[in-house]
């Protein structure tokens, strides 16, 4: 339910921008505010000496799932702005060991984040970007009964770095493609995402 309900708020996100792209009027598309909507695929990094052997009938652990991004930012150039954004990594899971036992344990993670950007246009179409800034990242889940040091829910700060492509198709809308890496979303685990969007510049 929740998950349908993210993937219509992108969707109407997209179809918005894409409608304010084609009507909007500005000077100079790269330079100014800009706002954007990509989904994807995440991947998380676990320790491996936290995972024990799947039991016999078990679930599959899970270290990729469905994600979202949903950002904005200023072009303070044409080389250089400022972005902040929010994403949301989808689902986690690991076999531990809670010592005669084992218990999957899962979360779903997300992510807030601000960074410096650089832009390099390659011709009238087409840019490559670049991200380096700070994220917050959480996991939220169950790990009842998990040691401590085994478990990947939690919170962290970290690092964050991304680097994509943007194909214009008008004016004041491209087509994206990036990836972006946010460090540490918990003590346990780290993720990042690949993703395909659409973003409107004004």
């Amino acid at each position: 339910m929740k998950h349908s309900l993210a993937c219509s708020a992108l969707a109407a996100l997209l179809l918005g921008t894409t409608a304010i792209g084609a009507h909007a009027a500005a000077p100079n598309a790269d330079t100014g505010l800009y706002v954007g909507g990509a989904i994807g695929r995440s991947s998380y990094s676990l320790p491996s000496s936290n995972r024990v052997p799947m039991p016999w009938g078990g679930e599959k652990s899970s270290k990729a799932g469905t994600a979202y991004k949903l950002y904005g930012g200023y072009r303070l150039t044409e080389n250089f702005g400022v972005e902040a954004g929010y994403a949301r990594l989808g689902r986690v899971s690991q076999w531990s060991s809670g010592g005669a036992y084992s218990r999957l344990q899962s979360g779903t993670g997300q992510v807030f984040y601000a960074a410096a950007t650089a832009r390099l246009p390659l011709g009238d179409s087409f840019a490559i970007n670049g991200r380096l800034g700070v994220s917050r990242g959480r996991i939220s889940g169950d790990n009842n009964w998990v040691p401590v040091n085994q478990r990947i829910s939690g919170s962290s700060t970290g690092v964050m770095a991304g680097f994509g492509a943007e194909y214009r198709m008008t004016q004041n809308l491209a087509i994206t493609a990036d990836y972006d890496y946010f460090g540490k979303l918990s003590k346990q685990a780290k993720g990042g995402m690949l993703t395909v969007g659409l973003k409107a510049s004004f």
